[in-house]
């Protein structure tokens, strides 16, 4: 599905001019209520593409998309490594975002004006839950694939694979969509409910006012086991949740992990774009989507 009209090589239009839609939602479906009742109740919610956006072609391109990039990342892999000292060492992206080195690994952060990605971080379907969510329209700052290392030597967590909160936003949400099946050995997403601003955990490390990870032993000892939501799932599972509450991920032992990802945050937000987009024509674009990639 093509969102946009005429494409100019080599330029990035920021709409600078768009306004903030007056109506940051459209009506929702049974199903996407459901979605966003889960989402306000919990802080998560867990949904297949199919039932979220019920676009088969979508789909398929994203897919044939994902599985080029997973083909470069398997040779990115460091057969060296025992076991992962920090973050770049479990998880590879496949965007250099925001990254200073030109020779950094992955590739620059540009869509094409049909890209499969900028479709589904715009889809109605996905963009008018987020939108309700956070009570006003949202911005796209973030897009991303990535590739979870697997280590079967016993070792700590480190980086995210350790609880914490997110520091984009208070209540910064991201999507996560599963392109291979992810059990308890792939490194599953795994989320506290209640742990964002307002919920029964909020007050635990408050969101901007502590470190972003609380001491590991304490966090454990204050937040009982059957709070904490383990992702695993099928391919084609899709996460939306509020990473300012409590979360890790990645921590893969016997499969890796391939996911898309998505990051929306308020148009208060000091976060900027990490992506660029390579057109020039809007056609196609609804005003929430059109003010999202501004």
């Amino acid at each position: 599905m093509k969102l946009f009209g005429r494409k100019k090589e080599g330029t990035d239009s920021s709409f600078a001019d768009v306004a903030e839609p007056a109506e940051p939602v459209g009506p929702l479906t049974p199903a996407q209520t459901a979605v966003l009742e889960t989402l306000r109740r919990d802080g998560i919610a867990i949904v297949p593409f199919a039932e979220l956006v019920g676009d088969d072609a979508l789909w398929g391109r994203l897919a044939d998309d994902v599985d080029r990039f997973v083909e470069s990342a398997k040779e990115r892999v460091r057969a060296d490594l025992a076991a992962p000292t920090e973050k770049d060492d479990y998880l590879i992206r496949r965007y250099r975002a925001g990254k200073a080195a030109a020779d950094a690994p992955g590739e620059d952060a540009r869509f094409a004006a049909d890209s499969p990605w900028l479709s589904l971080a715009v889809d109605s379907g996905l963009l008018d839950i987020v939108n309700a969510y956070r009570g006003r329209a949202t911005k796209v700052v973030d897009i991303d694939q990535w590739y979870t290392v697997p280590f079967q030597a016993d070792h700590d967590r480190v980086a995210s694979q350790r609880w914490h909160r997110d520091p984009e936003d208070q209540h910064v949400v991201k999507v996560f969509v599963y392109f291979s099946d992810v059990d308890a050995g792939a490194g599953p997403f795994q989320y506290v409910r209640g742990s964002a601003e307002g919920g029964r955990y909020g007050d635990l490390w408050p969101w901007g006012e502590t470190d972003w990870y609380p001491p590991q032993d304490e966090f454990e000892a204050k937040i009982p086991a059957d709070e904490r939501v383990t992702a695993t799932g099928p391919t084609g599972t899709v996460i939306i949740c509020d990473t300012s509450g409590f979360h890790r991920g990645g921590f893969a032992e016997t499969s890796p992990r391939v996911l898309g990802y998505h990051t929306y945050v308020s148009p208060t937000s000091d976060q900027r774009r990490k992506f660029t987009v390579d057109w020039s024509g809007t056609d196609g674009l609804t005003e929430r989507a059109r003010y999202a990639l501004s």
